[in-house]
């Protein structure tokens, strides 16, 4: 029998501008999946999230940008963590869909 092969992307209390996670509040812990897909030169509305979203970008290059104008562009098979409580936007710039 073999081990599948595993490679962490990401270990961290922080999201990818630097900013330190909430606690975590009390009650039962949820998980949630998410595939995201941002066509090409597509720009999600400003928005904000009230817990972690983590990802891996399987393709394309889309750009998020946070409220303060920092920015980060995120690439195949990047870990993409997200921000918490704070405005932030999507963008892909690229001529092919980004997905993750």
């Amino acid at each position: 029998m073999t081990d599948p092969e595993v490679t962490r992307l990401a270990d961290t209390s922080e999201s990818w501008d630097g900013a330190q996670f909430p606690a975590y509040p009390a009650g039962t812990l949820r998980v949630t999946v998410l595939r995201g897909v941002i066509p090409p030169g597509a720009k999600m509305a400003m928005h904000r999230r009230a817990v972690l979203n983590a990802g891996v970008m399987l393709r394309g290059e889309p750009t998020v940008i946070s409220e303060t104008g920092a920015e980060r562009t995120f690439r195949a098979g990047e870990a993409l963590v997200e921000l918490v409580g704070i405005p932030h936007c999507g963008e892909n710039r690229g001529v092919g869909a980004a997905e993750w």
